[in-house]
């Protein structure tokens, strides 16, 4: 019985805290609310708890069998998070791997030290509970800089990153994860513990630790790198644009000129022969000829209206139903430069990916600008041809939205994929992402029906 209460007080401050923190790189994917994760997280932990109890009293010789205890334990974890988070598979697998190669580093720390402290004694947490008092200790210790780095770095890599990039970063460390899994199942059914085998693990663990942070830097500054020159590109692509656009407006009015003079001498000739009839017909044909309007300007903001123009225009060809209305004038308090690089990717994916839907497609957006804000909310059709994906475009929204203080979330639930971005005119010090609440007047114009 003591041996059963110690292992399951053992679990519950040991492995508890991790369930916790493994919620931090995605809290701005969490599909649920606060209350409903702090429920599961309590759930979580009893039944860890639970199963370590009945196991020590109800199985013979259960050392033998800790190893399926883990992999249950994993299993039901996993499900609690794909049903509190809207995350993939890859990204999940990636955070996991991290805080299993930390927090077995820990616990390989605290076994070596007691057992260089007490010599002889069998350091287990259903033997030893000072075990768990000492790894409970060193996390609080490194609470500060995990919750750090799990809330800025990885939160970043794990949004910004495409699941290719984050599959490349898990290659190196499953093999130190395997490695540990197999330490841990020979050390638990040994009845003798070798101190040369507990620091051999601990190595191992350090070295799984450290592969992470380097190629996530690595890969973090490479992808840092691809959004910059993405976002050159587009800036080039629209300055090439509206020159293109500026030299057909001046041969356009050029021509006008040349044309205007003709049409004025025939006006005289009319008017000189008091010809009414034929002046009036003259002018209904010369108006008839005129060319027509390019399209509905959709805001006042000229830089990116005439990009709407170009996209929502593709849109209306391929007969997508639009329905858009945006606040968003000139001088609108962020750089039309970056206004061009947010709403072209949004626009462009949603007119790409509408007009690929098929029959009853369409886009319905609207932005709102404030005193303080601008926040953009797209909905369109999501055509399985055409699938949003995870390109440069949208990671370089994410990046602008990060430079002025806001976020950008996108989600695509039942055909319909939403875009949510907001803006903050005045950028707070540093460029961290907003909270949740800034995007509720964000959310969405209508929910898409299950």
């Amino acid at each position: 019985m003591q041996a059963a209460i110690y292992l399951a007080f053992g679990y519950v401050l040991m492995e508890s805290p991790w369930y916790i923190l493994a919620c931090v790189p995605f809290w701005n994917q969490r599909r649920v609310s606060k209350k409903v994760i702090g429920l599961m997280a309590f759930f979580m932990i009893a039944f860890r708890a639970a199963t370590a109890f009945v196991l020590v009293l109800a199985v013979p010789n259960w050392l033998n069998y800790t190893m399926y205890g883990y992999l249950l334990n994993y299993a039901l974890l996993i499900a609690l998070f794909f049903r509190a988070f809207c995350v993939s598979p890859i990204r999940l697998f990636y955070v996991f791997l991290l805080l299993y190669s930390i927090s077995s580093c820990i616990n390989n720390l605290s076994v070596g030290c007691l057992r260089f402290l007490f010599p002889g004694m069998s350091v287990t947490m259903s033997t030893f509970p000072l075990l768990t008092v000492v790894v409970f200790g060193i996390f609080l210790l490194l609470l500060p800089i995990l919750y750090r780095f799990l809330k800025g770095g990885l939160r970043r890599a794990v949004e910004g990153l495409d699941w290719k990039s984050i599959l490349l970063l898990c290659v190196t460390p499953i093999t130190f994860a395997v490695i540990a899994l197999v330490f841990i199942g020979y050390g638990d059914a040994q009845e003798i513990k070798d101190t040369g085998l507990d620091i051999l693990y601990l190595l191992v663990s350090l070295a799984g630790i450290a592969s992470y942070f380097v190629n996530l830097k690595m890969l973090m500054g490479s992808a840092q790198r691809l959004q910059n020159e993405h976002e050159l590109e587009t800036r080039l692509a629209l300055q090439a644009q509206n020159y293109e656009n500026l030299t057909q407006g001046i041969e356009a009015a050029r021509a006008a000129r040349h044309d205007l003079r003709h049409h004025l001498n025939a006006v005289r000739d009319f008017a000189a022969q008091d010809d009414k009839t034929g002046l009036l017909r003259y002018l209904d044909e010369y108006a008839a000829s005129l060319p027509q309007d390019e399209g509905p300007d959709w805001c006042e903001n000229r830089a990116v209206n005439a990009l709407l123009k170009h996209y929502l225009a593709q849109a209306a060809g391929a007969g997508v139903e639009l329905d858009v209305k945006l606040d968003l004038p000139g001088g609108a308090g962020v750089p039309d430069t970056d206004l061009c690089v947010i709403f072209g990717n949004i626009f462009e994916n949603a007119a790409r990916s509408a007009a690929a839907a098929g029959k009853g497609a369409r886009i319905r957006a609207r932005c709102e600008t404030g005193e303080a804000d601008i926040v953009l909310t797209v909905e369109n059709s999501a055509g399985t041809a055409i699938p949003h994906g995870e390109g440069l475009g949208l990671r370089s929204v994410e990046a602008a939205a990060r430079k002025y203080g806001g976020t950008a979330r996108f989600e695509e639930r039942a055909g319909v994929y939403l875009s949510r971005v907001l803006l903050r005119k005045d950028p707070p010090p540093g460029d961290g992402p907003g909270t949740q609440e800034d995007l509720k007047r964000g959310t969405p114009l209508h929910e898409p029906t299950q």
